[in-house]
């Protein structure tokens, strides 16, 4: 489906002068438990029937949304220990229908989003600004990362979890007559904490997918999430926790076999982490390798413009939120993106070495990266650096600079200098939530002609009834950084959005429906002269969510559109450069998402340039009961009629995955396109035999290296490879 970035008119003002932005509830107070000690040995199978958690303090979580506070039929409590080297959480899910309960995916950290599931938060520095994520579906599958203040998912609101990283931790499951039971042990040696504090931050939140309900134990408000830090609770009594050795040292082997080379090669590399200090961890890698990472997905983006890939390369995700930059920048502007260091269009290119330091103070956080990249063919062997320090004033408000310097392609001098500042609070007018971020960067080095400079700043009111938000950035010609990513340098850019949220009262004539969003947006771009480029807009008069979970929304875009150069979309379709005016329609539904089998469709019609386009993606997903078994297949058809010519993209991805266990999954991933008239494989085996020993089998097939693929997406890589990595880790 072809996708545009056009953000538009905001109604800020009309936001925050509504009558229920100024009312007066009362003001956020935030929970506080402390944890016990445990007293006895503790058995991970999922009973909770240890006499050391009867004497475990507890904590019960509420009704968070739809209806804050009001009694549910599906009571929540949390039982909660310390050991040693372990937080312990002993926790009790009652469902008034056990036999309903949704386990859609076992994999590790598969997509729960449609499951039965609890997650918990903990910011081990208490500063409301960075936090781990560990999150357990009913069917025993694990999901865990890292939530900052710079990432978000799709069009979420508040900050979303990453879910890349991974932590030492286990879980167990049980079921019984009335629910179901986790029980959940966190290895604090694969956290960073100080043992001066007496207090971290908590919160814990359950999801009921069928009922589209959300239980919390801090921030029982319709503007809170648990991913939302500012309404965190605080778990005391874990000042004596223990980070061991502070010594983590992972070697691997990987064995490679290519049809392509006819050869069979074998090496070793290691990681090796150590805790200077319990806030300053340092982390060394030799002879990284990136086998066992996922394969791109290939994307369909009607933007002349290029697009980012997501990072999957567990080295630069450890630790990876602390060098997110700014609030709601998006992907216009990514000071460090670490897909430019290791792969040159798409291909790998060796990393000899890395090292990582990342720590944390009552007041700082820390990030420096450096590499040194081998030399190939197409690149001279170079040394690459990112560092990232934050200064946290106080809860609220955070001060941070972010440095690069390096060219991946070694052949000239590139510096980049930035600084940003986010004050966010979830107290404006006693309930609500508001971000107000600023930032600025320089570049440094061999530069085009021309401004290197940036800056811009963010007004975002992020909250139930009302989003809004006002965004202004200013990209010079000059401003260059060769490990970061600007989607369109040389301009100056303004966007705003506003919606409007309304939840239907229950004995309304739309009780059927659970929420309505009403939405306008606007999005301006201009060069640096002034003269316009982008000028797009964008209505939604309707998109409910129904009581049910069924979806549905129509949006309609009126753009203008500049194109400097010509735009080839299809081998057969080329855009000229000039001006152009066009609207385009969007259509959409979906079947509700906590089902076993989800349908979902969505289109598109209307102008495109100096012509005109439709297209249809239908998408299929299906899980068997319990979750061992997933699929999903989406295919999609686009036409394109343009006075210079006509032509169809056609592709399809399906997605296969069965988990034998939580611990051992098979997970495939088939690709189709008509532009590279290829069909791609890649099929993972991954076996969790601890958390810190894995097992990978993989093999790939006709790989996608630039997955944008109407931006010059039929780069591929032919034939087949078959790759066993084993990481046998000590700590």
């Amino acid at each position: 489906m072809l996708r545009f970035n056009r953000p538009a008119l905001s109604l800020m003002l009309a936001a925050l002068s509504s009558p229920a932005a100024f009312g007066q509830p009362p003001r956020f107070v935030p929970p506080t438990v402390t944890a016990g000690v445990k007293t006895g040995p503790i058995t991970l199978d999922g009973k909770l029937d240890e006499p050391a958690w009867k004497t475990a303090p507890v904590i019960t979580l509420t009704q968070q949304n739809p209806h804050p506070g009001e009694p549910t039929p599906f009571k929540t409590t949390v039982r909660i220990l310390r050991g040693r080297h372990h937080l312990y959480f002993g926790i009790v899910c009652q469902d008034p229908h056990p036999d309903k309960i949704e386990v859609h995916t076992l994999q590790r950290d598969g997509d729960q989003s449609s499951d039965d599931n609890v997650m918990i938060v903990l910011d081990s520095f208490d500063q409301h600004k960075l936090a781990y994520a560990f999150q357990v579906n009913a069917g025993g599958a694990m999901a865990d990362g890292l939530i900052s203040p710079g990432y978000y998912n799709g069009n979420s609101n508040t900050p979303t979890v990453d879910y890349s990283w991974n932590g030492y931790w286990r879980t167990a499951v049980g079921h019984t007559s009335t629910g179901w039971t986790a029980e959940i042990a966190i290895d604090t040696q694969s956290l960073q904490f100080t043992d001066r504090h007496a207090s971290w931050g908590l919160n814990v939140s359950r999801y009921v997918p069928r009922k589209q309900l959300t239980l919390a134990w801090s921030g029982i408000n319709l503007n809170a999430t648990a991913t939302n830090l500012q309404w965190e609770g605080t778990l005391n009594g874990i000042q004596h926790l223990s980070q061991g050795s502070g010594l983590e040292f992972d070697p691997y082997l990987v064995t490679e076999y290519s049809d392509t080379k006819h050869d069979t090669a074998s090496w070793t590399g290691f990681d090796l982490k150590y805790n200077f200090t319990p806030e300053l961890a340092g982390r060394f890698t030799y002879h990284t390798d990136f086998s066992e990472a996922q394969a791109n997905s290939q994307q369909i983006n009607g933007s002349p413009y290029p697009q980012t890939i997501p990072e999957t390369r567990a080295f630069f995700l450890d630790g990876a939120n602390i060098f997110t930059f700014s609030h709601n920048l998006g992907q216009n502007f990514i000071p460090f993106y670490s897909r430019n260091i290791g792969l040159i269009n798409g291909e790998t290119v060796p990393l000899n070495e890395g090292v990582k330091l990342l720590g944390h103070t009552d007041g700082w956080t820390l990030g420096l990266l450096d590499t040194q990249m081998a030399g190939t063919p197409y690149s001279d062997a170079t040394n690459l650096f990112a560092g990232r320090a934050v200064y946290n004033v106080n809860n609220q408000w955070r001060v941070g600079t972010l440095f690069t310097h390096g060219d991946p392609l070694g052949q000239s001098s590139n510096t980049l200098a930035s600084f940003d500042t986010t004050w966010s609070t979830s107290s404006f007018n006693s309930d609500k939530n508001l971000n107000v971020s600023a930032w600025g960067a320089r570049s440094y080095g061999n530069l085009p002609s021309g401004t290197p400079n940036g800056y811009g700043f963010d007004l975002e009111y992020p909250n139930d009834l009302w989003y809004a938000d006002i965004n202004y950035n200013y990209f010079g010609d000059a401003l260059n950084p060769a490990l970061g990513f600007i989607q369109r340098p040389g301009t100056k850019q303004t966007y705003m959005d506003a919606t409007y949220q309304p939840r239907p009262d229950a004995g309304s004539i739309f009780s059927w429906v659970r929420q309505f969003f009403f939405n306008a947006n606007w999005y301006y771009v201009s060069g640096l002269d002034g003269g316009m480029q982008s000028n797009d807009w964008s209505f939604t008069p309707i998109q409910f969510t129904t009581q049910t979970g069924w979806t549905a929304q129509y949006r309609v875009q009126p753009s203008y559109e500049v194109l400097a150069t010509p735009y080839q979309i299809l081998p057969s379709v080329t855009y000229p450069a000039g001006a152009y005016y066009f609207t385009t329609n969007h259509v959409a539904f979906s079947t509700p998402a906590s089902d076993p089998l989800v349908y979902s469709m969505s289109g598109e019609f209307g102008g495109l340039y100096d012509g005109h386009y439709h297209d249809l993606v239908p998408q299929l997903s299906w899980a068997t009961p319990g979750g061992h078994f997933n699929a999903s297949i989406a295919l999609g058809t686009i036409w394109l009629y343009t006075p210079g010519g006509n032509g169809i993209l056609r592709f399809g991805q399906m997605n296969l995955g069965y988990s034998f266990t939580p611990d051992l999954t098979l997970s495939t991933l088939t690709q189709y396109n008509n532009i590279s008239h290829n069909v791609s494989e890649n099929a993972i085996l991954q076996w969790n035999i601890l958390s810190d020993r894995i097992l990978y089998l993989v093999w790939s097939h006709g790989l996608t290296l630039n997955p944008n693929l109407l931006q010059g997406g039929q780069q591929t890589v032919s034939g087949n490879t078959l790759v066993f990595k084993i990481i046998w880790g000590f700590y």
